[in-house]
């Protein structure tokens, strides 16, 4: 009888310990919240700074400053890039990123990126100084890749 009733009270503590374990475990005081997310807004607009593409032959022009990019929204999370029409660099490939907003480059929150692995390149937009950096990759035979970096106007 008394090993019956060790084992009862050895049973009694374990059940409550195992209670008491998972009614503090699933504290609301847990969680933590997701920080702010911020509109892709901020990047759309005009861009002005430098423009380089690879060189096909000796002697072709690779290199343009004051190039001017436009960054247009193409939906809740996609921003599209596309030269300016009528100019000598126009040839390039327009590209359309899937970006996320986030503190990615110090405290502000409005900072832009492309999503990691995106095969259209890279999109930074530094949101403390509304400049730009983009690096696209070429994803046809017809594609011609370039990068620019430039500043909000």
């Amino acid at each position: 009888m008394k090993k019956v009733n060790t084992k009862i009270a050895f049973l009694g503590i374990i059940s409550l310990l195992t209670f008491g374990t998972i009614a503090t475990s699933c504290s609301k005081d847990d969680e933590q919240e997701e920080p702010a997310k911020g509109s892709i807004d901020v990047a759309v607009g005009t861009y002005k700074g430098k423009l380089y593409t690879p060189t096909y032959n000796p002697g072709e022009q690779s290199e343009w400053f004051d190039a001017i990019v436009i960054v247009t929204k193409e939906g809740t999370n996609k921003l599209k890039v596309t030269p300016k029409a009528n100019e000598t660099y126009s040839f390039v490939t327009p590209k359309t990123f899937t970006v996320e907003t986030g503190a990615f480059f110090g405290s502000n929150t409005q900072d832009i990126v492309s999503l990691s692995g995106s095969l259209e390149g890279f999109f930074h937009f530094y949101g403390s100084n509304n400049n730009i950096s983009i690096t696209t990759e070429q994803q046809a035979e017809t594609d011609v890749y370039f990068n620019f970096e430039g500043v909000k106007q």
